[in-house]
């Protein structure tokens, strides 16, 4: 089986193979160009450079804990990504079959979500930045499709949480944001490959 490469990441210009990555990394990707756009020297302005960011976007497993007692942060975490198997005739997510090497070609829908942590040492900013995610993925929800997000399904912003760092006198304030989104799924299979799987189920079940 040999999935279709995705839409290009957008700041890399690199395929993405894998649905799971594709929505964590475009997503985080997204907000990093939304809040570089707000320009250097503003109040929430990302750059790369650590010199130079006034926020931190990144993913839970490459935050940097300390950094976000310095400064505000934006911290993605993916949820479930989920599919609706559709059985019976016409169901099977078939979108094109080539008679002459009969490879297949299957296109279906997938919906993921993730949860983005708002952070700040003040409770008021960490409402501003949810408010700004929010409404990046509100605004931008057709931009959002031409790059691989099919639709952006639903949005939620959580109360404010006042996060106790123990043995720290500096308390972080968080406010989640949530979005739920579709993602258009397509692979193809190579019969050589169906043929090499199903040798391997017969000479399985009949040891």
């Amino acid at each position: 089986m040999n999935p279709l490469m995705r839409n290009d990441s957008v700041l890399n210009r690199e395929d993405i193979p894998n649905a799971a990555i594709f929505l964590k990394t475009k997503a985080l990707e997204f907000l990093q160009i939304i809040f570089h756009s707000l320009g250097e020297g503003t109040k929430f302005y990302y750059d790369q450079d650590d010199t130079k960011t006034r926020i931190q976007i990144t993913d839970q497993h490459a935050v940097d804990q300390l950094g976000t007692h310095i400064r505000p942060g934006i911290i993605g975490v993916r949820g479930p990504v989920s599919s609706s198997m559709q059985m019976g005739l016409g169901g099977n997510n078939l979108e094109q079959l080539s008679m002459k090497t009969g490879q297949q070609t299957f296109n279906s829908m997938l919906t993921g979500s993730m949860a983005f942590s708002c952070i700040s040492r003040e409770g008021y900013e960490a409402e501003e930045i949810a408010h700004l995610v929010f409404n990046s993925f509100k605004y931008f929800a057709p931009l959002l499709r031409k790059t691989g997000f099919f639709a952006i399904k639903s949005l939620n912003i959580g109360s404010e949480v006042l996060v106790n760092q123990e043995g720290d006198h500096d308390d972080l304030y968080l406010v989640p944001v949530y979005v739920t989104a579709d993602i258009q799924d397509r692979w193809t299979l190579n019969p050589d490959v169906e043929r090499h799987v199903r040798n391997i189920i017969i000479s399985s079940s009949t040891e």
